[in-house]
């Protein structure tokens, strides 16, 4: 197997499949609500929305990045404020961009030779140059989105069952 099919496969697995840790991205915001989204049932800890955001900001960059573009931090900012109103159709806008910025990911992928996947990541001059590949910094991408996936999911919970509607 190619390392290009290993790194998607990967990706779409954590994403929207089966992974063997426990649930897909896709199966732990299924159900959520732009109220459950913005809620805050933990103080002082990011909300689910704020993490999302984060997660589309750096899903875009990693793309860049994965095309041969110079590293630098995500456009949107590392943890981009929610939109106003904080509605239902803002929240549906938020969970496509991250559709959207996954996609720019796979699209990076599929257009790249198998051989690019152990060039170094291009870091702007002065930067610290830590010299990890475009395939570590892809699988990187991975362990990010669980890490953050694992967030949601306990703040999921952590939201009171009567306003998420839950049992």
């Amino acid at each position: 197997m190619s390392l290009r099919t290993t790194l998607r496969d990967h990706l779409v697995n954590v994403w929207v499949g089966d992974p063997w840790y426990g649930s897909s991205g896709r199966k732990i915001l299924d159900g959520i609500s732009a109220a459950d989204a913005a809620a805050r049932p933990v103080a002082g800890v990011q909300n689910i929305w704020e993490v999302v955001l984060h997660l589309v900001a750096w899903t875009d960059e990693v793309s860049h990045r994965a095309r041969g573009e110079m590293a630098k931090a995500p456009t949107r900012g590392e943890w981009p404020a929610i939109p106003s109103p904080a509605d239902d159709a803002a929240w549906k806008r938020t969970l496509a961009e991250l559709g959207a910025a996954r996609q720019a990911v796979l699209d990076a992928i599929e257009q790249s030779h198998e051989e690019d996947f152990h060039l170094p990541v291009r870091e702007a001059e002065g930067a610290s140059h830590t010299q990890r590949s475009r395939a570590q910094m892809l699988s990187g991408l991975m362990e990010h989105d669980v890490y953050h996936f694992g967030q949601i999911a306990l703040l999921k919970k952590a939201i009171p069952r009567a306003a998420a509607g839950r049992e």
